[in-house]
């Protein structure tokens, strides 16, 4: 019988066949699972700690993406294995007695473990494969080798081999480091970040807002040191709130443009969800929409640019006619606060201007800082598992976007949700 070159791995099919070894057991891998550990620490018992060999990456993020379980590393250390760690490790690779696979692993994160050959992820090698791969791993099989005398003419000499992985062994301050970061940010249980992950490819929520643009919507409150000069009382002046446009409402300075270039990418690239969705962009429409906003972002500092210098010289105007149209009430009753500061009782137009100029400097806001708060706002969110599974989100996103098809994406999202929760940190 042709035995299976393509076949699958997974942490029970790795289980199985460590049981079964009865001479040396070697796995290599970014992170094991529980399953597994347990199988490596029985056989570790039976056939004794020289041969059995384990080498992974004790690394936070190998754990997060799901390819292991810290529970898994613990329990392994606890039992007296000897860990190797090789950093970056992305293959696995089983040896059980004569037979060995190399084979991808798993993470969680992106879908569950393969478990059938249709979709093999795994490869079972050579038997001279399989001698190279484990003096690689096992110093003591390089000594069995020579004093077994089974090598045959023209194989690797196994005297000339190093090992190439798993020199340095995982220390229980390692094992403690990734714990603690793990348990500062816990990894998202897989079942759900896969469901997430399905949407995530086609959708994003997105805010868009100009901030401090409609200048011609600006007002300057009137001091209440005028207002009291003018007879009202301290009570009637702290109530009364009287404003006055900064600037003319047909101002050339008007953000109208900018406003409605804003609302043309709002309504032809996003759609709203409604509550508590938001508004929604494809990804795919993504580059075009990035750089409509870069040519928005272009046209309000060019509206930076052209207003500053006109801004000045319209606040200068709204402040002189404010100024202009308070002397004459003002020159018939001069008020105190105006007359303390004076060496003759009777002040002059000039004065009264003065002393106008200095307390309406206060209301009117300089023409520098104006133009800094004009400020455009793009804040991009992701899918979120809470709102996926909000009542009516499939109908609200098939409503708002016709002509795509979602089948493809919400029957994936069911798959996902249907397959049941993972074990803790994928044990």
């Amino acid at each position: 019988m042709v035995s299976q070159v393509f076949t699958s791995m997974s942490s029970a099919k790795m289980a199985k066949l460590i049981s079964s070894a009865r001479k040396r057991v070697s796995f290599v891998g970014p992170a094991i699972r529980m399953e597994t550990a347990n199988a490596m620490i029985a056989a570790r018992e039976e056939l004794g700690n020289d041969r059995v060999s384990v080498v992974l990456d004790c690394d936070e993020e190998v754990l997060r993406l799901g390819y292991g379980a810290i529970e898994a590393l613990k329990r392994l250390r606890d039992s007296g294995c000897e860990i190797g760690q090789c950093s970056g490790l992305h293959i696995g690779v089983l040896v059980c007695d004569e037979r060995a696979w190399v084979f991808a692993p798993t993470a969680l994160y992106v879908q569950p473990e393969v478990h059938s050959d249709e979709t093999p992820n795994a490869v079972e090698l050579r038997a001279a494969d399989v001698e190279r791969l484990v003096w690689r791993v096992l110093p003591v099989e390089r000594k069995a080798a020579e004093t077994e005398g089974f090598l045959q003419p023209g194989e690797e000499d196994p005297r000339q081999v190093e090992a190439e992985i798993g020199h340095d062994l995982v220390s229980g301050l390692d094992v403690t480091r990734v714990e603690d970061g793990l348990a500062i940010a816990p990894p998202i249980p897989f079942n759900i970040a896969r469901q997430v992950r399905v949407f995530q490819p086609y959708i994003q929520y997105v805010d868009i807002s100009l901030t401090g643009c409609a200048i011609e919507r600006r007002r300057a409150e009137i001091p209440k040191s005028i207002l009291q000069a003018l007879g009202a009382t301290a009570e009637i002046a702290r109530r009364l709130r009287t404003t006055f446009d900064l600037v003319e409402s047909k101002s050339e300075v008007s953000s109208r443009a900018l406003g409605e270039k804003l609302r043309g990418i709002r309504d032809n690239f996003t759609r709203p969800l409604g509550r508590p969705w938001g508004r929604v962009l494809l990804r795919c429409q993504r580059d075009r929409f990035d750089a409509r906003i870069a040519e928005l972002r272009g046209q309000l500092e060019e509206q930076r640019r052209t207003i500053e210098a006109e801004l000045s010289k319209q606040l200068d105007d709204s402040r002189h006619q404010l100024v202009e149209h308070y002397v004459k009430p003002l020159k018939k009753a001069p008020p105190d606060a105006l007359v303390g500061g004076l060496i003759c009782s009777e002040p002059t137009d000039d004065d009264i201007r003065k002393w106008l100029n200095r307390e309406l400097a206060v209301a009117f806001p300089d023409p520098e800082s104006l133009v800094k708060e004009m400020q455009l706002h793009v804040q991009f969110r992701d899918v979120t598992y809470e709102t996926l599974n909000e009542r009516g989100f499939s109908k609200a996103l098939e409503k708002a976007f016709p002509d795509v098809n979602w089948k493809k994406p919400f029957d994936e999202y069911k798959a996902a949700k249907e397959r049941g929760p993972e074990p803790p940190h994928g044990c």
